[in-house]
């Protein structure tokens, strides 16, 4: 009689596997016995951490388990929703210092959410995982000098430090988080300029910075919605530039340089007419948008020069009572003896007496000495620079500037389209914060001077700087086929 057979089929699992399978094996109850442990363990840890945690704390290792989700999916996802929230001072974290005022201060999601990109920025650089594209700036030399510079600096102030200040009055915790801020600033630019990865990305991150500014325009304006940054007029400055840019550029449709000129026009309108006592916010938006204007046409800046000088001179008792008067009674003149401090400051200590050191020293002894002012702070980027960093300080961070101006105008005239409306509007930009940071801290914020609210906006200047790097470094890319740009 001839046996009857059938064929196995590869990789099938005959019924001999399957009994064998549903035993407990001692292999199997080992592993099913650690892997229960760890699920005890995780849940016993869990449970400790919220029973024994400020509420605070639970709530932000929620929100970074929800980053880490989101970061396995698109890094550039989190940028987008970090440019879309850095504005509003929210997330205040308990005190993390109190210092000589009695007075407590903690982080805000603006400095907390970018210190965990910078980690995980750095971590990607370390294992190779960023972009190979990446290209040689006018900013990376300057900014590492004048970084290295700033740790200099705060370390030798201590060792000379002047016997008439009494050290007591000075806190470490400030020096580090003057440092800190700096540091997070220039992680900002190098995150954003090496991290974009396609032409997608690259509008989406654009818009977001567009679309925060905006926010903040027109809520100046009608005053709907409670949140907006401090100082807020100062992000208003992107969009104007931008739509300036793009109202020029005859490539575009009539009705979106309409919409353009509008746009203009609002925030004219809001930062200019309904904020004209604050001199800080509408100086930024005008040299600005002066820039862009002789950056894409020159013959409309000086008209506009022409129609801003007629207008000056004929509303002149409206600016002598609302601009010059008003400041001289709110103590806005007092900068200028802060500025001659400051320059008492840099000759008397050629190093610069410290980065955070500017109220021990002025408030504490030689604001009273030479009698110009006991301010915390020297109410002014370039003046607290001179002051805390001294000539040497002053002379590097100035050089980020204009290295920074010189290479996105250089690369300004090598682009096109969507990324040469943008450069435009970042030269504009960077022109308007640096002329707004005359008469406060505008590029790095104080912590004498609220810095730790004021990062909220000051943040931005940098983020707009290294989106102006990953724009050209994009184009580049697409120029050369290695980037799609539908991507």
């Amino acid at each position: 009689m001839r046996e009857s057979y059938t064929e196995q089929e590869p990789g099938a699992v005959t019924p001999e596997e399957i009994r064998e399978s549903s035993l407990w094996t001692p292999a199997r109850v080992s592993a099913v016995s650690r892997n229960v442990f760890f699920v005890i363990a995780g849940c016993v840890i869990v449970g400790l951490f919220v029973t024994t945690s400020n509420l605070y704390y639970v709530a932000a290792a929620v929100g970074i388990l929800i980053l880490g989700v989101v970061l396995a999916w698109h890094f550039e996802a989190v940028m987008v929703v970090y440019a879309m929230v850095a504005f509003v001072p929210w997330g205040r974290t308990p005190d993390l210092a109190v210092g000589g005022s009695g007075m407590g201060k903690g982080l805000y999601v603006s400095q907390a959410m970018l210190g965990f990109l910078v980690v995980i920025w750095l971590i990607k650089y370390v294992f190779g995982s960023l972009a190979k594209d990446r290209i040689r700036t006018g900013f990376y030399v300057p900014l590492g000098l004048y970084l290295a510079y700033s740790v200099f600096n705060v370390l030798t102030s201590y060792l000379f430090w002047d016997y008439h200040v009494d050290i007591r009055n000075q806190s470490l915790a400030v020096n580090v988080i003057d440092l800190a801020l700096r540091f997070l600033s220039a992680g900002a630019l190098v995150l954003v300029a090496t991290t974009i990865s396609s032409r997608g990305w690259l509008k989406a991150v654009t818009w977001a910075l567009l679309i925060a500014g905006l926010y903040n325009t027109v809520n100046g304006a009608l005053g709907f919605v409670p949140f907006e940054a401090p100082w807020w007029p100062l992000l208003a400055i992107l969009p104007a530039a931008y739509f300036c840019g793009l109202a020029l550029d005859r490539g575009y449709p009539i009705w979106q340089r309409a919409f353009g000129i509008a746009i203009v026009g609002v925030a004219i309108y809001t930062v200019f007419y309904g904020n004209i006592s604050w001199v800080s916010g509408w100086m930024g938006l005008f040299a600005a948008l002066f820039t862009v204007l002789m950056v894409r046409n020159r013959k409309a800046a000086f008209v506009a020069v022409l129609v801003t000088a007629i207008m000056l001179i004929a509303f002149w008792p409206f600016v002598q009572k609302n601009v010059i008067e008003n400041s001289r009674s709110e103590g806005d003149f007092d900068r200028l003896a802060l500025l001659e401090g400051s320059w008492k400051y840099a000759t008397t200590f050629p190093l610069g007496i410290g980065i955070g050191n500017y109220r021990a020293y002025n408030s504490f002894y030689y604001g009273e000495k030479w009698g110009t002012t006991q301010y915390g702070s020297a109410h002014g980027t370039y003046a607290q620079a001179l002051a805390e960093t001294g000539l040497p300080g002053l002379v590097l961070f100035l050089a980020v500037l204009a290295c920074g101006f010189r290479w996105m105008l250089a690369s300004y005239k090598r682009v096109e389209g969507a990324s040469r409306v943008y450069l435009a509007a970042a030269l504009g930009q960077m022109v308007g914060i640096g002329t707004a940071a005359v008469v406060g801290d505008y590029i790095v914020p104080t912590y004498h001077n609220g810095g730790l609210v004021m990062f909220s906006t000051t943040i931005y200047t940098w983020l707009i700087w290294g989106l102006a790097v990953a724009h050209v470094r994009i184009s580049g890319d697409q120029v050369s086929g290695s980037v799609d740009s539908n991507s």
